[in-house]
C-alpha cells in the first residue's frame, strides 16, 4: 500500500509538472492576436505572388494593407518575437520565430497554383487595407475569413476569478 501511495505522488507531481510545461509555452490572448495578424499578412503576401498575372491582382491592396497597417504589423512581429525568444532563448527563439513564419507561407504556398480564390483574396486584402487601424479590426477580419494559426503548445487556459463569499 505504501507503494501504491508513492506511486501516486510520483504522478501526481509529474502532471503538475507537465501541466506547468503546456501553461508556460501556451499563448495568450495577445499572442493568439499577433499570430493571426501574422497568419493574415502570410495568407496575402502569397496570395499577391500567386495572383500577380490574374484579372485579381492583389498586389496593390497588399501593398495598401502593409503601408496602412505597418505599425500594427511591426507590434505583432515583435509579439511573437518576445514569445519565442521567452520559450527559446535569444537564438533559439528568432529560429522558431523564423521557422513559424516561413510555415505559414509554406502552407499557403504549397496550392496547387490555381487562380480561382483570387477574387476573394482581392477582396481580404482590399477589407484589411481599408479597415479601421486596430489589432482587433484585423483579427475580426482574418477570423471572419477562415484564418486561425496553428498554435504550438495551444492556448493557455482562461482563469476566472470570484470573490470570496460571493
Amino acid at each position: 500500500m505504501r507503494k501504491l501511495g508513492k506511486l501516486v505522488a510520483v504522478a501526481s507531481l509529474g502532471s503538475m509538472t507537465l501541466a506547468g510545461t503546456a501553461q508556460a509555452t501556451c499563448w495568450s490572448p495577445i499572442e493568439v492576436e499577433a499570430a493571426t495578424l501574422r497568419e493574415l499578412q502570410s495568407r496575402l503576401m502569397v496570395a499577391s505572388l500567386r495572383c500577380a498575372k490574374s484579372n485579381h491582382d492583389v498586389l496593390p491592396h497588399y501593398n495598401a494593407f502593409v503601408r496602412n497597417k505597418r505599425h500594427l504589423l511591426i507590434s505583432g512581429n515583435d509579439t511573437l518575437k518576445a514569445y519565442f525568444g521567452k520559450h527559446h532563448g535569444r537564438k533559439g527563439g528568432v529560429r522558431a520565430y523564423d521557422s513559424f513564419a516561413v510555415s505559414l507561407a509554406n502552407r499557403y504556398g504549397a496550392g496547387s497554383g490555381d487562380l480561382s480564390e483570387c477574387e476573394s483574396m482581392n477582396e481580404l486584402a482590399f477589407s484589411a487595407a481599408s479597415s479601421e487601424p486596430s489589432r482587433a479590426a484585423l483579427v475580426r477580419i482574418a477570423r471572419e475569413n477562415g484564418l486561425e494559426p496553428t498554435l504550438p503548445g495551444g492556448r493557455c487556459g482562461i482563469v476566472i476569478a470570484s470573490r470570496a463569499g460571493g
